[in-house]
């Protein structure tokens, strides 16, 4: 079990609800908050912040094609930049993700370690200027009460009958001046309470692109050996202007088989020799590490593409190891690889996205599933109602490969 025990002022991100949002089913919630019974077996993947407030440190979205599960990430981050960055919404993935016409709602939910609860209420409206439509904070209010051992896992984040310590339209002149109409009030926040914010990385490129970045000029040797173990060694020299801007970077490649060595000044060239599983691999691990080192929030889309199955569950296994995860980082990750939540022993670390008309999520735990039943297997039957592909879509698929076969046959 990992315990809070540091001396920082830390905030953590509990859970968020979206509302009015054309693209999504209204109210839709994304928690990392247990809801479900912690066991003795899984009590060390979890982390207790205080009392009954235990929140997870792996959480995966599986869905087919299209059910909305980076868009439903791609919330979330930008939330998360806008609240605890003090990032402009055009800074954040929000410039993307706010669509329509009407006034859209997100509330997000943190913990502090000075026993504070907040709950963040943000209402997003297009300007009406034609010419230049463009998302601003409508309003924003904050509520905070005090976190007391003796509430159950539903009063946690009850804030009923509690006045809101901020209005947004209760500033004032000075400082409605001051704030620009995209920004967020948390700052205030954040800066009178002195409070150290989770970390977020965002790599949700690498589930479309090829890329090999790493933070120290040497590769480990370990991660080399484990990706692909005919490489001897891999360094990633960078040369930095006066500003400190990255102006070259400079990859020196060796394989253990080799008399001389590989060298190149772009990803273009190197990557003819390292498939893109070794290269996302590296890169990838290299966030790991400073997410598991800083106790951040790391945000993966598409884990399993272009990995092995070994690799991807070595990653997992990071986050829920608590002799490695120390600082207490969270995973979040999508997946179209069902089985992978065969390796999940929580119900409450899984949510499964849908989509008919709008995307929802179900969380795996509240939905009543017999326990003998693997989850794979639950996914794969359509148990829970829009995991499977239909079997008419299936039959018309074949006929409509079947026919374009034998046209070109005949």
């Amino acid at each position: 079990m990992k315990n809070i025990t540091t001396v920082d002022n830390n905030l953590y991100f509990l859970k968020m609800k979206i509302e009015n949002h054309p693209l999504f089913k209204n109210g839709l919630e994304f928690s990392l908050m247990s809801d479900a019974r912690i066991t003795e077996n899984t009590r060390d993947q979890l982390t207790n912040l205080a009392g009954n407030l235990w929140i997870n440190n792996l959480i995966t979205i599986v869905g087919k094609n299209a059910t909305g599960k980076t868009t439903i990430m791609r919330t979330i981050i930008g939330m998360l930049q806008l609240l605890l960055y003090g990032n402009s919404i055009d800074q954040t993935s929000l410039q993307d993700i706010l669509v329509g016409d009407q006034p859209i709602t997100i509330t997000t939910y943190f913990y502090g370690t000075d026993r504070l609860l907040y709950k963040d209420v943000v209402t997003f409206k297009q300007t009406r200027d034609k010419l230049n439509k463009k998302w601003i904070i409508d309003n924003e209010l904050i509520y905070r009460k005090e976190f007391k051992d003796r509430l159950t896992k539903k009063e946690i984040l009850n804030f009923d009958n509690i006045e809101p310590l901020y209005n947004r339209k209760d500033l004032g002149e000075l400082a409605s001046s001051i704030l620009s109409p995209d920004d967020s009030i948390f700052r205030l926040i954040l800066t009178k309470e002195d409070y150290h914010c989770q970390l977020i990385f965002d790599n949700l490129m690498l589930a479309n692109i090829n890329a090999l970045f790493y933070d120290e000029e040497k590769v480990p040797v370990a991660i080399l050996n484990f990706l692909d173990p005919s490489i001897e060694y891999l360094n990633i020299e960078s040369e930095t202007d006066d500003a400190n801007h990255i102006k070259k970077i400079i990859y020196h490649l060796k394989f253990k088989n080799a008399e001389e060595e590989i060298t190149a000044t772009g990803f273009d060239v190197i990557q003819h020799y390292l498939s893109s599983g070794t290269a996302k691999g590296i890169t990838l691990y290299g966030r790991v590490m400073i997410a598991l080192k800083t106790g951040g929030i790391m945000f993966v889309d598409e884990l399993e593409n272009h990995f092995n199955h070994a690799i991807v569950r070595s990653f997992i296994e990071d986050f829920s190891d608590p002799k490695i995860n120390i600082n207490r980082a969270t995973l979040i990750f999508s997946t179209h690889y069902s089985e992978l939540l065969n390796d999940l022993d929580r119900g409450d670390e899984v949510y499964v996205a849908k989509r008919n008309d709008k995307i929802e999520l179900q969380r795996y735990s509240a939905a009543n599933v017999r326990s003998d039943l693997k989850k794979a297997e639950v996914f794969e039957s359509d148990y829970l109602g829009g995991t499977a592909p239909e079997y008419s879509a299936y039959l018309a698929l074949k006929k409509a490969t079947k026919k374009v076969v034998q046209d070109k046959h005949e």
